[in-house]
């Protein structure tokens, strides 16, 4: 990840990788090969912090180390850009956005799967009006098997399922859906894989206040899914299970059109994201992934889990409406 995000900013006019940072000394050494013209190899964040060269960090450690981390690099008054998720609780995130602002720094997120083509393609066809008013989305993935013996299948460090995968599509609902959140209802079990400590099966239901619902779900206990795409209008529907293609059902002039489309396949946005954080930096261009974006995505799946436990529905942590 260290490699890919040094390529990414270097790719970017305006912006250069200068230093690294590992507790692991190992990796400290390895970044010497990979990225051999840095200024700096830390073992140290607190050393690393001190070089004047550094106006920007980007945190990518495991998820429970999102929030310290951060809190640390914003309060030495560094901007900083997180990988995703943005952190484990909405308390997190209000720490880390109320340190930002106090500190007078940006704090973003790496949404960058905002770029991908399936996605930029149902939202031009959503914004088009070829479906009409989008009412119910269904979406989600996963699939039958054990999840491996990592830090991202231990809940202490990961969060739990939903905190992965969970947070693009959670960001890709929110941003698709052009309303307020009213309800929450969350179904977390834990049935098969013992072995590690994340939840088997997480899913979401959202309602927000123009009627429309929206249902994801991830999985590794589902030998059975539905697509990773249904976004139902009031004048046609979005298919997408994968692929180079997705099924446009459309009645916007009257009469059934069914269309396949071919779409671009996924670019992961990185480029394209550090483009918006140069433009916001050095040209005051509006930011294009706020952290208050960021805490939405954090509120929906704080409170799935607190619905889950309570088995019923519960609305959205203030300020994630």
């Amino acid at each position: 990840m260290g490699q890919g995000h040094a390529s990414w900013i270097n790719a970017t006019p305006g912006m250069k990788t200068v230093a690294m940072c590992d507790a692991n000394p190992a990796r400290a050494q390895a970044a010497k090969a990979e990225l051999p013209d840095l200024l700096g190899y830390f073992t140290s964040l607190d050393d690393m912090l001190a070089m004047q060269e550094i106006d920007l960090v980007v945190n990518i450690l495991p998820h429970n180390q999102h929030a310290p981390m951060t809190l640390r690099c914003l309060t030495a008054g560094k901007h900083v850009v997180q990988e995703k998720p943005f952190c484990l609780t909405v308390a997190e995130a209000n720490a880390m956005i109320d340190v930002a602002r106090a500190q007078g720094v940006m704090l973003s997120l790496f949404h960058n799967r905002r770029w991908d083509g399936d996605y930029l393609t149902m939202r031009d066809l959503i914004d088009k009006g070829l479906i009409g008013d989008v009412f119910h989305i269904e979406c989600g993935q996963g699939g039958y098997g054990h999840p491996g013996f990592w830090w991202r299948s231990d809940k202490a460090i990961s969060g739990g399922v939903m905190y992965d995968w969970g947070a693009h599509y959670i960001d890709w609902i929110l941003n698709l859906v052009p309303a307020k959140i009213t309800q929450i209802t969350g179904n977390f079990q834990k049935r098969v894989w013992n072995s590690v400590t994340n939840e088997d099966f997480g899913q979401v239901l959202i309602r927000f206040d123009n009627g429309c619902s929206a249902d994801y779900l991830t999985s590794t206990i589902s030998a059975s899914l539905r697509p990773q795409w249904r976004i139902n209008g009031t004048r046609g529907a979005i298919e997408r299970d994968g692929g180079d293609s997705l099924t446009l059902i459309s009645y916007a002039n009257g009469f059934r059109q069914e269309s396949k489309l071919k779409i671009t396949l996924p670019s992961y946005g990185s480029t394209e994201y550090y483009r918006t954080v140069a433009d916001h930096l050095l040209l005051g261009e509006e930011l294009a992934v706020t952290p208050e974006q960021a805490r939405r995505v954090i509120g929906v799946i704080e409170a799935g889990l607190i619905s889950s436990q309570q088995g019923a529905s519960v609305p959205p942590p203030e300020g994630c409406e």
